[in-house]
């Protein structure tokens, strides 16, 4: 069943903030302006074959600047549609509607090039179905239990890699999540990505390449590729994502 919405939601989520999070250490900030470099806005979009997703969420350093350690607060909130195969509905074919969000509290540490962040919190998540399927482990409303992990990696001149590891108590989903771009100008990288994602309904593979450029006061990144999904079998994906710092 194509139902990818919350772990891929994440999984897309986590790139951006993993890369974007990431920064060498600074000078603190001026006490005058609380949120010079305090927070930041992730949003995005995902395009692929019976599903689209759409996500938003914020990023908060309440006690020092996004380039230092210390604590982290994590919001995210995403809805979507798919369609998957369903033999106990008439016709074999389901829709549901997917909402998803979360509140997690983390830490982010630095060793010279290398970045960890980790969360853990509340993950809540409705799947809504156009007709009943009792034979769908995800339908309904659940809440629980979700940690992630990130790490980014700038050890080489020009290059920098990042990846991300979820897990919730929500379905058994999960996330896993790696890519590596290289920057050719300051406002412009090219990398690959790979993905893989599911919960106690599907999984999921993905390979693609990415492209990233910055704008005045945010990035863009836009990503292509092939996934492979344990329902819907090979197909492609689409997806543009924001980060803007504060």
């Amino acid at each position: 069943m194509a139902v990818r919405g919350g772990a891929l939601g994440a999984a897309l989520a986590l790139g951006v903030t993993c890369f974007g999070a990431a920064a060498s250490a600074a000078e603190p900030a001026p006490p005058a302006d609380w949120l010079t470099r305090r927070l930041f806005f992730f949003a995005g979009v995902d395009i692929a074959r019976d599903t689209t997703f759409g996500w938003s969420g914020i990023v908060v350093a309440p006690f020092a600047r996004l380039d230092e350690d210390g604590t982290r607060i994590r919001i995210f909130g995403g809805h979507g549609r798919y369609r998957y195969d369903a033999g106990a509905v008439p016709g074999g074919v389901n829709t549901g509607q997917i909402t998803s969000g979360e509140l997690l509290i983390g830490r982010r540490i630095a060793f010279d090039a290398v970045t960890l962040v980790a969360y853990a919190g509340a993950h809540v998540e409705s799947h809504a179905l156009q007709a009943p399927d009792p034979a769908n482990p995800v339908a309904g409303t659940s809440a629980g239990l979700k940690v992630l992990f990130e790490i980014h990696w700038r050890a080489l001149q020009n290059f920098a890699a990042a990846a991300s590891l979820s897990a919730s108590t929500v379905n058994r989903s999960y996330t896993a999540r790696a890519a590596l771009v290289h920057e050719f100008q300051p406002a412009f990288q090219l990398g690959v990505e790979t993905a893989a994602f599911g919960d106690a309904r599907y999984a999921e593979l993905r390979a693609g390449v990415l492209m990233r450029t910055r704008l005045t006061a945010a990035e863009l990144t836009l990503a292509a590729g092939m996934l492979s999904n344990s329902d819907k079998g090979s197909g492609a994906y689409t997806t543009l994502s924001l980060y803007a710092p504060f």
